[in-house]
């Protein structure tokens, strides 16, 4: 295992995550101060999400052809800096929107050649310990980052002051990236080609597009919270927070058993729950949110990381963001007529369904 070139890129993902997830932190109540619908913000947050991870597909594959990997690593983290920046001017919902969709483009351009780097450097047999290192490394600088913008907002700050801090890490981040590239290099494994994409991996990203589709974004939640903004933001941040010890618990469980694919399914038919029950509940969703997400964030990309290189690893998360996509309009729409029956219902059913075919590529 590299752990130097792990740890490097753990500090990347962590001053990157303090860019972004404190804008992250604050565009929900941004938008519903400027009149957005539950709705919409399910829309920017599900189709962002979506376009984070759909547009992997694309930029899996076109690593994997070129190879090598730090180019699509630069420019995707260069971008998410531009975008955040331009939130510092935006004053429409549509403006703020583009601008969260640029966001999550610059994820989908680096993250599958990045986490092709991240298994070169973990080697065989400790992919779930090298994604799970840097995964609690990044949920630090998320933590310090919606901690800076719940601090802020509840001083009174703006959100575009909360934009403008955020900025500074952004920046630390690509600096630290360029002496990762010059002492931490790992050898290519993708130039000149493709890498095949078996049948497996579809199957996979099937059952990670139905658990998608059975969770509820956080920013719904952070909606039903808004008119508080700061209350909002320390949802987010018990989120953020509980995402450390989630990662690192589920990769070290990963790598000795492969059964850990289990796991997130249950956990979102609990958060359908909780979100219904509303109030104080809001806060343990916010719990079993980040053990959803921890388990995409470190197991799938283990798992797809074993079935293949940065292609699997693309569509994977596509899928994935596909489901994030239709629950985010979806949940969102049950909200805004308080239909959260309904939410039940289709999230307890999308999460079976993941469940019977995680199953059988556990047991085949």
């Amino acid at each position: 295992m590299n752990l130097k070139l792990i740890l490097l890129l753990g500090l990347v993902s962590l001053f990157a995550d303090w860019l972004y997830e404190s804008m992250r932190a604050v565009v929900p109540q941004y938008l519903y101060q400027l009149g957005a619908t539950a709705a919409f913000v399910g829309f920017v947050f599900g189709l962002g999400d979506a376009l984070g991870y759909v547009a992997r597909f694309a930029t899996g594959p076109l690593a994997d052809r070129r190879g090598g990997y730090w180019l699509e690593t630069f420019l995707g983290y260069g971008l998410q800096v531009a975008a955040v920046a331009g939130l510092v001017f935006a004053r429409d919902v549509w403006q703020v929107a583009s601008l969260v969709f640029l966001e999550r483009f610059s994820k989908a351009l680096r993250t599958p050649a990045r986490d092709a780097i991240i298994s070169g450097a973990g080697g065989r047999g400790s992919g779930g310990k090298a994604f799970g290192i840097h995964a609690a490394l990044d949920q630090v600088g998320a933590i310090a980052g919606v901690a800076m913008a719940t601090a802020m907002l509840y001083m009174s700050y703006a959100a575009q002051a909360v934009f403008t801090a955020a900025l500074v890490p952004g920046l630390v981040a690509l600096l630290i990236l360029y002496v990762a590239y010059r002492v931490g290099k790992v050898k290519p494994v993708g130039r000149g080609g493709g890498v095949a994409v078996g049948r497996g991996v579809f199957f996979f990203g099937a059952a990670q597009f139905l658990l998608g589709l059975s969770i509820i974004h956080i920013s719904l939640s952070m909606y039903r919270l808004a008119e508080v903004p700061w209350l909002a933001s320390l949802l987010y941040l018990v989120a953020m927070v509980a995402e450390i010890p989630a990662s690192l618990a589920l990769g070290f469980i990963y790598d000795r058993s492969h059964k850990t694919l289990l796991i997130a399914p249950l956990f979102t038919i609990l958060l359908a729950i909780s979100f219904m029950t509303g109030g104080v509940y809001l806060f343990a969703g916010a719990v079993l949110y980040a053990v959803v997400t921890s388990y995409a964030d470190v197991v799938a990309k283990a798992e797809a990381a074993k079935l293949g290189a940065a292609t699997s690893l693309g569509v994977v998360n596509a899928m994935w963001g596909l489901g994030l996509l239709v629950s985010g309009v979806l949940y969102g729409y049950f909200t805004d007529v308080g239909n959260y029956l309904a939410i039940v219902f289709t999230a307890a059913s999308s999460s079976i369904a993941s469940l019977v075919l995680i199953w059988r590529l556990v047991t085949s």
